[in-house]
């Protein structure tokens, strides 16, 4: 990974009525599921390369890697029983390639491999993502920053010490706090990387300031780190983004 230059700011796929050439203006940093569903046009990628500076891009990794269930869509993934919950199947290893050269085509920061909410933080999950990323979506193969996103049931410490394992980046929601809990996950945390994938936790409406300047200390916590990347899932992701950058740069 490069030396650290300052987290990367941006949001999960460009929010609707947004200029692309706007996004990159003012943001550094996009989390794109194009590839999540199904194969997609060399073109495809092409286009996002004029648009997009290097290493801004994150693409989601094909579901046939990570999801049992497919999602929506009319052109999906050849996919069958085997696929998903990062087994090494066929399926998974057919959709390697392409995800490789969309890697290469957009120069991508990273690759966001999301896992389904019912991933558990089970003996056997964890082997399975051993296997994984040491046999199939290795360094190698994928030719960039590999980021995990854990299901809902796994607590940030023990996600981050397993990725750091694995030589993966840890994906976490930082405004977000496990019920009953009153230790900090983040106080004395080691890691090489982290990368803030922020949901909202059900809030409609943008983010208060509170919450953003929360999020600020963290980066500020964490801006020594070789790879930071806040990514805002929220439902005004948008102008939450803008506002976080804002506030940085207050």
């Amino acid at each position: 990974m490069d030396e650290a230059v300052g987290p990367r700011i941006g949001t999960v796929d460009v929010p609707a009525k947004i200029d692309r050439e706007r996004y990159f203006r003012e943001l550094s940093y996009l989390e794109l599921t194009a590839l999540f569903a199904g194969p997609q046009k060399p073109s495809t990628f092409t286009k996002w390369a004029e648009l997009a500076p290097p290493k801004t891009i994150g693409l989601v990794a094909p579901f046939v890697m990570t999801h049992r269930k497919p999602p929506s869509g009319a052109k999906l993934w050849t996919h069958d029983a085997t696929s998903g919950d990062f087994r090494s199947s066929e399926p998974a290893r057919a959709a390697l390639a392409p995800l490789r050269e969309a890697v290469d085509a957009v120069q991508a920061a990273c690759v966001v491999f999301r896992s389904p909410e019912s991933f558990s933080p089970s003996a056997a999950n964890r082997d399975q993502l051993r296997a994984f990323f040491g046999e199939l979506a290795t360094v190698d193969a994928i030719g960039t920053e590999r980021v995990w996103v854990p299901g809902g049931l796994w607590e940030v410490r023990s996600a981050v010490k397993l990725a750091n394992e694995l030589g993966v980046t840890c994906a976490v929601d930082p405004l977000v706090q496990e019920p009953g809990a009153t230790d900090d996950p983040f106080m004395d945390l080691e890691t090489n990387a982290l990368y803030f994938r922020v949901e909202g936790a059900g809030r409609a409406g943008m983010i208060r300031n509170e919450r953003l300047e929360d999020l600020a200390a963290l980066v500020e916590q964490f801006e020594d780190l070789e790879s930071l990347t806040v990514a805002f899932a929220s439902p005004e992701r948008w102008q939450d983004a803008r506002n976080f950058v804002k506030l940085l740069n207050a």
